[in-house]
């Protein structure tokens, strides 16, 4: 079991040891201190810990890793939801990205990257058992998920693959440079729903052990939330709600408690309030609902008063029950500046991208009925052909 001792947030507050996995929030307008409230955490854990960088500000706490060579998304490990996301897809296109991942498991196929899930596309389309077996799939929803599968080909062709990273075989604090995830729509919720959901199915049962044995902090986690279909966010708020079992804590690090869904808020036993801004009513509605959720009586003024490096914080005490909510200047944390690693342009482990054009074309041509009127050049061909021939049989007589 790992010994951790209590984690010094700021004088006077510390949070408990056998607390740390019901899980903390770190919430705040930019240049309040955030990220440096995150250093503090991570640095006084014991256990491995894994920072989800989306910004590039929290690679000096650890060792660095990049997607394209430590974390790929495998195409059938994430499921369908977690894909659909990725692929912004609409309810009718989601279902026919359903049917083909169904249709590849039950023979036995093992898709990786994006070429392969082009194929069971493909393969779907041509299959003669799949509308009786499966449902009926439309060929438009197939050439509309195509046409997502090309954005992420084109925007990240190093997201999928086969290296499909294992937190619970890290050790010390690793920091995945997710930038360049964060920068594809949906690509970053994609990733963390699926890497929550691994490492959920990974773990077995530990009960309520002193300390956590994992901890993953998730930075601008209201990427994991915008967008996010309602099938998603029930799957992830199971994994929230049962993770705490296996041994594992999480960190969601955003601007506002508004960021994340309420059955999310609502697993949190920690929780650390930075100042917010409010210069437009969206902002101060922000900043009141964050005052109200916050234990104690606590205003919307005393969220906007707090300086850089203050909070409010509500720790749970020995009992598990959060304390009301005390402002405090959090300990501060300097960070040295890192280098974010920039993608491959060509990444070798993936085909390059077809051009749209050849896609459409390949498709249309599919789906083409097998007769057809003529078009104006093969009227004149052949008619040409026809008197040319009639000539050449006169000219023989």
């Amino acid at each position: 079991m790992t010994m951790q001792a209590p984690i010094s947030i700021a004088p006077g507050h510390v949070l408990p040891p056998r607390y740390i996995t019901r899980h903390v929030g770190i919430f705040g307008a930019t240049g309040t201190g955030k990220t440096s409230t995150a250093a503090t955490l991570a640095r006084g854990l014991a256990c491995p810990v894994l920072i989800l960088d989306a910004k590039g500000d929290l690679g000096g706490l650890g060792r660095p890793l990049v997607p394209w060579r430590h974390a790929q998304l495998s195409v059938s490990l994430m499921g369908a939801d977690a894909l659909a996301r990725a692929l912004d897809l609409s309810e009718a296109q989601a279902g026919a990205l359903h049917i083909a991942l169904a249709w590849a498991s039950d023979r036995g196929w093992p898709l990786h990257t994006l070429a392969d899930l082009r194929g069971a596309l493909n393969g779907v389309l041509t299959a003669p058992d799949v509308g009786a077996a499966y449902g009926l799939v439309s060929p438009q929803s197939v050439r509309a998920v195509q046409r997502s599968i090309l954005r992420l080909e084109r925007g990240s062709p190093w997201a999928f693959g086969p290296r499909v990273m294992d937190p619970a075989k890290g050790q010390g604090v690793a920091v995945l440079q997710a930038s360049d995830l964060a920068a594809v729509p949906g690509l970053y919720g994609a990733f963390v729903a699926d890497l929550l959901g691994r490492t959920f199915d990974r773990l077995g049962e530990v009960g309520d052990r002193g300390a956590a044995g994992l901890v993953i902090m998730i930075d601008e986690s209201h990427l994991v939330f915008s967008g996010c279909p309602p099938a998603l966010v029930q799957r992830i708020e199971s994994v929230v709600r049962l993770i705490r079992s296996k041994g594992v804590g999480l960190v969601f690090i955003s601007q506002s408690p508004a960021d994340l869904p309420d059955s999310i808020l609502a697993q949190l036993g920690s929780r650390i309030q930075h100042g917010l801004r409010a210069a437009t009513p969206r902002q101060q509605a922000a900043a009141r609902a964050a005052a109200e959720t916050m234990p104690g009586n606590v205003t919307a003024a005393d969220v906007l008063g707090l300086g850089t490096g203050e909070a409010l914080l509500s720790l749970p005490d020995d009992r598990g029950v959060p304390k009301p909510a005390a402002v405090a200047r959090v300990h501060f944390s300097d960070l040295a500046p890192v280098e974010v690693e920039a993608p491959p342009v060509h990444f070798s482990d993936a085909p390059p991208p077809p051009d749209l054009a050849q896609v459409e074309a390949v498709e249309v041509a599919k789906l083409a009925p097998r007769w057809a009127w003529p078009s104006g050049w093969q009227v004149i061909g052949g008619a040409a052909g026809f008197y040319g021939l009639a000539l050449a049989l006169a000219l023989a007589r």
